[in-house]
């Protein structure tokens, strides 16, 4: 079964051009929010099975969103991603419950079946 991707960043340029990436790359896009607090809500509504997740939101930082789709209960796959190519390096990645961090430039030259499952 193709994975269902729930899309959380508050640029909408952004979410469709990840949204075509996934698409083309296989995925199921089930929902898209652009608040941290509208990620928890979309999780719980629609359970999908991998998050792409902005770090950088208008009400939360995606390392407390992470916690919280990770304490849910259901495994969660969770991947961060910021224009901000430091997170790598950012200890709170490994911490949060995310698989990993991937800077948004760079979402087109990774293979996302390491972090959001096959396809």
């Amino acid at each position: 079964m193709t994975p269902g991707v729930l899309l959380v960043d508050d640029d909408p340029t952004f979410r469709r051009i990840a949204r075509e990436l996934l698409v083309d790359r296989g995925y199921r896009v089930i929902g898209e929010a652009e608040t941290g607090q509208a990620a928890v809500d979309a999780a719980a509504a629609l359970t999908p099975d991998a998050v792409l997740l902005d770090i950088n939101l208008p009400d939360a930082d995606g390392f407390a969103v992470a916690q919280r789709l990770s304490a849910r209960g259901r495994a969660i796959k969770i991947l961060l991603t910021s224009s901000d190519p430091s997170f790598g390096s950012d200890p709170r990645v490994a911490r949060c419950g995310a698989r990993g961090f991937v800077p948004k430039a760079a979402l087109v030259e990774v293979d996302l079946r390491h972090y959001l499952g096959p396809r």
